[in-house]
């Protein structure tokens, strides 16, 4: 084993008690065995960064060690440090070194070095963009995380009907690794709605625009509108107005109550080219103003 513990964590002698936990996390997540079965020598090296971090961790076994060299752990160079007292209690003094019974992991009994407690990684973010029709019906789509075997992998992603822009969802297990055995944090997806280019949304409600001609709109008929269910068929009355809104309902956002309804406005498109006669018949209609009620 090394007795160079800077040189094992890759770091300076006057590293910072920040850069020595850096350095034997990334170490120690490296060589760890659960990331390299069956490799006795990467086992090896993460006891050896194990022992490392042990000593440059401890303010007073760095400064012996600093003085001393690995010899300070040899009990002081032969001497036993409890020379000349008889009434020694070895749990009070080696109690407080972690649980599991500090003068046992001390001279390491039971075969093996102290380790640190397992830790949940990180999560891991990113953003997704998903079809609007996916966000008002549900669906999936597939990223890559990494896998609680350490490995990235493509993962399929439910996405539930109704999502909010902006809303993330949680994939447990694919995030970053965790440390000392503990378990991969999670996948966290920010969810992006694209845009329609034809209907928008209303929390659980869509609007649609739909333009009529205006022979339709004036005897009034029957069109089809798609919607995110199917393809129905909608009524429009004689004489109906631009801007009408007509409501169908159970037509909207799915979610875990129901459906939210659709809301289609009418747009009459009027004739690029009017006969001066037509023009002339629609004038002597004599039709009021429809700007009475305007005022500031």
């Amino acid at each position: 084993m090394s007795t160079d513990y800077y040189n094992t964590l890759g770091i300076n002698r006057n590293a910072s008690d920040k850069e020595i936990q850096k350095a034997y996390r990334d170490l120690a997540r490296k060589y760890h065995p659960d990331m390299n079965p069956g490799d006795n020598s990467a086992k090896q090296k993460f006891q050896e960064v194990q022992h490392a971090y042990d000593v440059l961790s401890d303010e007073q076994k760095r400064a012996q060690y600093d003085q001393f060299g690995a010899g300070f752990e040899q009990a002081g160079g032969g001497r036993s440090p409890f020379a000349g007292r008889g009434d020694v209690d070895l749990e009070s003094i080696f109690g407080g070194m972690g649980s599991g019974g500090g003068f046992e992991q001390f001279f390491n009994f039971g075969g093996g070095q102290h380790r640190p407690r397992p830790r949940q990684g990180q999560d891991l973010e990113l953003s997704q963009d998903i079809p609007f029709a996916t966000a008002v019906t549900g669906g999936q789509f597939t990223v890559n995380g990494i896998a609680p075997d350490g490995k990235r992998k493509p993962v399929t992603v439910k996405v539930p009907a109704g999502i909010k822009q902006g809303k993330k969802i949680r994939v447990r297990g694919y995030g970053q690794p965790g440390q000392a055995g503990g378990p991969n944090g999670d996948l966290m997806i920010k969810v992006n709605i694209c845009d329609h280019p034809n209907y928008k949304r209303s929390g659980r409600d869509l609007e649609l625009e739909v333009p009529v001609t205006l022979a339709e709109a004036l005897r009034g008929t029957t069109i089809e509108i798609p919607t995110p269910y199917s393809t129905i068929e909608l009524k429009i009355p004689p004489g109906i107005q631009s801007g009408k809104k007509i409501r169908v309902p159970k037509h909207g956002v799915s979610h875990k109550s129901g459906r939210g309804n659709l809301y289609v406005t009418i747009q009459i498109t009027i004739p690029e080219f009017i006969p001066e006669s037509l023009t002339k018949e629609i004038e002597s209609l004599e039709q009021p103003s429809p700007r009475e009620k305007l005022s500031w």
